[in-house]
């Protein structure tokens, strides 16, 4: 009998650790990146904007593109928006991974929010074919700016290391998880790098794809096509 007991508390702890730990991953695995960019009422950015997180006890200011961004959001938290005139206004971050506020005439303001799901929808096939047009009404410094919460599945992370993407999510904690980047024919392994030495405003066309087969192992990891302006991007063999 003194077995059985012994036997059914075992059980009973294993089964209370792994809820544990599905709990805990389920946790993690609704944490993710978010921007928020606010503009007046004619789309110029405005900067200086105060802004604060749940999730984060630091008060944040949009830069003079007019964006503010933070790690590590989950669907229980909400951003308070401090708006000229208006003042602090709250909105829930449940499903969202960037918001756009565009201010009105006195009190009035227009709220425009990209769930990731809504964005699969949308573009599906990932791929952005008009980069210039794009950035009449996008304005970004550099690729992972123009990139931020833009395609679905593809994540742009501001860490201590540098600027890292990832298409396909974390498949191993001991190699890199970064896409293959490839631009008119030529690779690089790097987001990073490719980030500090390209000019956005000389891209045409951006695709992700999530299998990149061929390109073999190295696309193993998604691979990111970047066409410049007057080229031709070309496959590898």
């Amino acid at each position: 009998m003194k077995t059985i007991a012994t036997l059914l508390f075992v059980l009973f702890s294993a089964n209370l650790a792994m809820a544990q730990a599905g709990e805990e991953v389920a946790l993690q695995d609704t944490l993710r990146n978010f921007s928020l960019k606010v503009v007046d009422k004619k789309g110029k950015p405005m900067s200086g904007i105060a802004v604060n997180f749940t999730a984060n006890t630091a008060t944040l200011l949009t830069d003079n593109l007019g964006i503010a961004r933070l790690e590590g959001i989950s669907d229980k938290d909400t951003m308070t928006v401090m708006l000229p005139v208006i003042g602090p206004t709250e909105i829930p971050l449940y499903g969202l991974d960037s918001v756009l506020i565009t201010m009105k005439s006195g009190k009035k303001f227009k709220i425009k929010s990209h769930h990731p799901q809504d964005l699969t929808r949308t573009t599906p096939t990932n791929t952005i074919s008009n980069v210039p047009e794009l950035l009449k009404t996008r304005p970004a410094r550099d690729l992972a700016e123009l990139l931020t919460g833009l395609v679905p599945g593809l994540r742009i992370t501001y860490g201590p290391n540098g600027i890292t993407a990832n298409i396909r999510g974390m498949s191993s904690i001991n190699s890199s998880n970064e896409p293959l980047i490839v631009i008119d024919g030529m690779s690089y392994d790097s987001f990073s790098v490719v980030n500090n030495f390209l000019d956005v405003y000389t891209i045409q066309k951006i695709e992700v794809q999530k299998d990149g087969s061929l390109y073999g192992m190295r696309g193993a990891n998604g691979v990111i096509v970047i066409t410049t302006k007057g080229n031709t991007a070309n496959t590898l063999n």
